[in-house]
């Protein structure tokens, strides 16, 4: 049992979802900085750590204000893909999008971020970490320009524009969510949780938390032999993987094709082969969802210097059933993985260098030894 409930970790999330759309709605992010304590850390993946609630706010503020060259102004909207709350640890890791306004022409343009979030109680979360690829974002925020221009040829009138901004307004102000269905509409699930019983789904947590061991002993047996198979043991037949960066890949043999193509690259400007150790930093079963939610470090073999060079990894896992999952949906930023493999091949010439200097100095103290020693 965990400091605070489920319903109270989760109705602070509720509030955080509404602080954080209407900060964006109204330009006002002390809003959303209302749901953090004084001393937060906040960890965005591209732009860096910020440290404390006013420093959060004032550089989240700076970010999300910029509407020149790359308008994030408009990028307004955050429905909540998915989340699990973790009540044991007081955190909530959450799938949510990051939704753009209408160009125009009704056009949908969201991608995907994993935010998590640790509770500290009285309302506030101490803690907030975003995991997203930033390339997608850019290519994004493109396509809602180029609507958004070719959108303005058919203007609205002044009235009609004024109109809609009020309406926006007004309902950027809402601080309230629709009111709970009546109980003859609530489903099983909801039901479950008013009688003080966990929604369960077809399989138990035991199981669901036996086949990812051996998912993470498949995984590290792959990186291990460089035989992916291994990695194909673990999933259906008909599995499909999503990943943020290669898009879906469907079936296991084209799972396995695909990642041994990309990871069995040896060639000095890439040497993705050494891209072999997955071990798993956390992770969260939501037992409702028959899914596993982890974070895990992809990272290069040891060069020598003892450095980690490597890249942080979040992984939806939905279970099939038999020990099996059949869906795997990969969310991380492409550049760490740059950063990644340039440190690695650095570290690399580093050790290189170093051992060749260490050989040198041992041939010559044992040259000097040998000139050293007396001749029979």
């Amino acid at each position: 049992m965990g400091r605070w409930s489920k319903e109270e970790i989760e109705s602070a999330f509720k509030r955080y979802q509404i602080q954080g759309r209407d900060a964006a709605r109204s330009g006002d992010w002390h809003r959303w900085g209302e749901m953090f304590t004084e001393d937060v850390t906040y960890v965005e993946q591209e732009v860096g750590q910020w440290g404390g609630r006013a420093a959060a706010v004032r550089e989240m503020a700076a970010l999300m204000h910029q509407n020149e060259g790359t308008p994030w102004v408009w990028v307004n909207q955050y429905p909540v893909k998915s989340y699990v709350v973790d009540e044991e640890r007081g955190w909530v890791w959450s799938q949510i999008w990051n939704r753009m306004e209408d160009p125009g022409n009704g056009v949908v343009l969201q991608e995907n971020c994993l935010t998590m979030l640790r509770y500290d109680g009285a309302g506030l979360f101490n803690y907030e970490e975003d995991l997203y690829n930033p390339h997608a974002y850019v290519e994004m925020v493109k396509e809602w320009v180029k609507l958004n221009a070719e959108c303005k040829e058919g203007e609205l009138d002044e009235t009609t524009r004024a109109a809609r901004a009020e309406a926006a307004h007004s309902f950027a102000d809402v601080k309230t969510f629709d009111p709970a269905p009546p109980p003859s509409s609530v489903s099983g699930d909801h039901a479950e949780a008013r009688r003080g019983r966990r929604p369960r789904g077809r399989f138990p947590k035991e199981e669901i938390e036996a086949a990812f061991d051996h998912f993470r002993g498949q995984l590290a047996l792959s990186g291990k032999t460089r035989d992916w198979s291994h990695l194909g043991a673990a999933i259906t037949k008909d599995a499909t993987w999503v990943d943020c960066r290669l898009g879906k890949i469907g079936k296991r043999e084209g799972i396995v094709r695909r990642v041994e193509g990309l990871l069995h690259r040896v060639e000095d400007e890439a040497p993705w082969v050494q891209l072999c150790r997955f071990p798993v930093a956390e992770f969260v079963i939501d037992e409702a969802a028959e899914s596993v939610w982890t974070f895990l470090w992809a990272r290069f073999n040891d060069v020598g210097d003892g450095i980690r060079h490597e890249a942080k990894v979040f992984a939806e896992l939905t279970y099939g059933g038999d020990g099996l999952f059949k869906v795997i949906e990969t969310l991380y930023n492409p550049n760490h993985f740059d950063r990644a493999l340039k440190s690695y091949k650095e570290g690399r010439v580093v050790y290189e260098e170093r051992r060749e200097r260490r050989a040198q100095r041992l041939a010559e103290r044992e040259a000097k030894a040998r000139s050293m020693t007396p001749d029979d």
